[in-house]
């Protein structure tokens, strides 16, 4: 039977009161991000305030997006959802934009180019902002891997008409967006609040993350027992709600139908475009130490280049990590994915695929790097909440999963001193 394998550390940020002031004393001055755009609306999920940057542009008429050809649903359902038509370009085999081929590509049907900072490494956008200029062209910064930075002397969203965020990727929050713009008012967007359930919801669904990881130390126990005692009162209320994915047996070898993908599903909601952000997500996204996130994510992506450099079978993507930088991930390329991939998810490891699912009606050649990174690059987090006995175990799970060298390590609970 098809099951979820539970991941032993957090995939994204975990609420930790110490994170909102830095966790110590004399933090760094906050670096350069989305948060200091003059023009703000906070959303529920970053593909919502694509949506809401393509209404503001008033797209119509069947007009063509220029998105890439390494991307996710979530890029494409608010083009479809607004009535664009999505022409997909060529990246290069860093990430970056094959301005050649965008060039080919455009048509006069063309009105908006997006371009994505995959997994935090800005993109170099001075050239395109110039061709977009050149031609007439919105460029949208898509900015839901890279919060923070800046590239070229130009800070994070800075080169784009508008730039979309996805605070959730970067904060510790379940759900939070937002549409930016240091060049245009958005005051012509209304949005109106979520209903007192989903604010509410915001709150709960943050605290159990963190409960489930053991973030609340000598209350953790009773955090548990409260959330238990939700999710059974849900089922009595609900009789129909989804029951959990089974999980791991003890002494279950994993096989590969356990790991059938599952549907993708990118969360856009067209009805929920002019729904704004919960006041919690905009609560914790303002009291958060930038400077502790950033500082954080650059200490944890270095200590897994140091220790993947010597792994066999993958190579990082980006095996420098420049300054002005803040990682969303760790992207690692690997020869053999799906004799590992299995493994490490059985693990417990929280690794995930970017652009895993490409679009269906993206003709097949468009792009071969793209193609091969859909399948080889996975992702493991860096992000700020990880402690260290946590990134330590998952190193030591990588290596024995990639060297062959014997069983795995236990659970990183159990390591933890």
């Amino acid at each position: 039977m098809t099951f979820t394998p539970p991941e032993h550390i957090p995939k994204q940020p975990v609420f930790e009161l110490s994170a909102l002031s830095g966790g110590s004393s004399g933090a760094s001055p906050s670096p350069p991000s989305l948060r200091d755009a003059p023009y703000q609306r906070p959303v529920n999920r970053g593909s919502l305030a694509i949506a809401l940057a393509l209404r503001h542009i008033g797209l119509s008429g069947r007009n063509e997006v220029l998105v890439p050809a390494y991307h996710c649903g979530a890029m494409i359902e608010p083009i479809l959802a607004e009535g664009g038509v999505p022409v997909f370009y060529r990246i290069r085999a860093d990430t970056t934009v094959d301005l050649d081929d965008m060039a080919q590509r455009r048509t006069p049907a063309t009105r908006v180019v997006l371009v994505p900072h995959f997994f935090g490494f800005l993109q170099p956008l001075k050239a395109v902002r110039a061709w977009c200029d050149a031609h007439d062209l919105i460029l949208i910064e898509d900015c839901a891997h890279a919060f923070f930075g800046e590239r070229e002397g130009c800070p994070v969203g800075t080169q784009g008409d508008y730039a979309i965020g996805s605070t959730w990727k970067f904060f510790p929050l379940n759900e939070g967006g937002c549409l930016v713009s240091f060049r245009h008012p958005l005051n012509a967007i209304k949005t109106h609040a979520p209903r007192l359930s989903e604010e509410l919801k915001a709150v709960v669904n943050t605290l159990e993350y963190a409960s489930y990881y053991g973030r609340f130390g000598s209350l953790d126990p009773v955090f548990k027992k409260s959330f238990r005692f939700k999710d059974w009162l849900i089922r009595r209320l609900k009789p129909d709600a989804p029951s959990p994915a089974p999980q791991r047996r003890p002494g279950e070898i994993p096989a590969p139908e356990d790991f059938v993908p599952a549907p993708f599903n990118s969360g856009f909601d067209p009805g929920r475009t002019t729904v704004s952000g919960s006041l919690w997500a905009r609560w914790v996204t303002e009291k958060s130490s930038l400077s502790f996130i950033v500082e954080k994510r650059r200490q944890n992506y270095l200590t897994l280049l140091e220790a993947s450099a010597t792994l066999p079978g993958c190579r990082p993507l980006f095996p420098h990590l420049p300054e002005g930088i803040a990682p969303h991930v760790f992207p690692l390329i690997m020869d053999q994915p799906m004799a590992v991939f299995g493994k490490l998810k059985f693990a417990g490891v929280p690794i995930i695929r970017f652009g895993e699912f490409l679009w269906d009606e993206m003709d097949k050649g468009t792009c071969p790097i793209s193609e091969d990174y859909s399948r080889r690059i996975f992702q493991f987090p860096c992000h700020q909440s990880l402690r260290p006995h946590e990134l330590n175990w998952m190193i030591q799970v990588l290596s024995a999963v990639l060297t062959g060298s014997g069983s795995l390590p236990s659970h990183p609970d159990q390591r933890a001193s």
